[in-house]
């Protein structure tokens, strides 16, 4: 029996400048997901109710963020990494169309929603 014959490529190899995707990054792209989230309900709260959907994806994204917190937080200081990570990946997305200090309001509502989780779920 005669097997084809087969190409192989080989990738190159990366460099070692680019590290990719990192946990603190992802960390960080949730927070922001989350504060996208926590703007958008409080856009629908301001032109007249918050929709059950929208409600819905902001606790989803908090939920997600406890989750990830409990799985890191013996190994790393969590909170810093979500802070310091969400506002960058905020800052970077939003370019000039949302000033720094919206962002950091943006940031701390989401840290602050989830240290109300967390005491919650230590009670």
């Amino acid at each position: 029996m005669d097997l084809p014959a087969t190409s192989i490529s080989l990738a190159p190899i990366p460099s070692t400048a680019d590290t990719g995707p990192t946990l603190e990054r992802h960390v960080g792209e949730m927070v922001a997901s989350a504060a996208g989230a926590i703007a958008e309900a409080l856009g629908e709260y301001q032109n007249g109710g918050l929709s059950p959907l929208t409600k819905s994806r902001g606790g989803d994204l908090v939920f997600e963020l406890f989750k990830l917190r409990q799985f890191l937080i013996a190994d790393f200081d969590f909170d810093r990494i979500a802070v310091e990570y969400g506002l960058a990946v905020l800052l970077e997305a939003s370019g000039a169309d949302v000033d720094a200090s919206t962002i950091n309001i943006l940031v701390d509502g989401v840290m602050d929603i989830l240290r109300t989780v967390v005491r919650a779920a230590l009670n």
